[in-house]
């Protein structure tokens, strides 16, 4: 997995901040990065992530069956924020924050630690909140609407490169923009 660097050389991938360079890097490719460069796909990554491991825990009694709903839910927001759905990321911030809110309830209610609950929020939602803040970013340069007509920045979708959203060609690599 890439490691994302701040100002200064700090790793960047467990903080809530987004360095203008990267953030910039991350519109600009935004269909180019893999999906382990992308904080929209590491953040699906880590939902598919968090499915197995539920699914493991079903399979050894460790987790309820009437988990497999949510299980559902999830992998239906999962495939609308790979697609670049910000209402999908909202969603995804919601639903886990609120799934986590409900098992640290469930653990302290039975008497146990909670921890690991928050521990699993703090570790997904810093990629969620990123993506979230791509998708703002994206959404910003793409629809820029002045006097009716839409101005600012396309992106070839060859190569990647910003264009002038009335450019008929890439500057970078001649492709034919659409």
């Amino acid at each position: 997995m890439k490691s994302f660097k701040l100002e200064g050389g700090k790793n960047n991938s467990w903080s809530w901040k987004i360095s203008e360079d990267d953030l910039k890097n991350q519109v600009e490719n935004y269909n180019k990065l893999k999906i382990t460069e992308s904080y929209r796909g590491i953040s699906v990554l880590l939902g598919i992530l968090s499915i197995v491991l539920t699914l493991v825990m079903m399979f050894f009694g460790l987790a309820d069956s009437s988990a497999m709903f949510d299980l559902i839910i999830l992998a239906i927001i999962l495939f609308f924020v790979y697609r670049g759905h910000k209402w999908a990321i909202i969603a995804l911030i919601a639903v886990w924050t609120i799934e986590k809110a409900v098992q640290v309830y469930t653990i302290v209610e039975y008497g146990g630690s909670p921890v690991m609950a928050i521990i699993w929020w703090f570790i997904f939602m810093p990629y969620f909140w990123k993506a979230l803040r791509v998708e703002n970013e994206k959404r910003k340069i793409d629809t820029t609407v002045i006097g009716g007509s839409k101005t600012g920045v396309s992106f070839c979708n060859k190569c990647g490169n910003a264009v002038g959203i009335d450019a008929k060609f890439c500057i970078k690599c001649g492709n034919k923009i659409i």
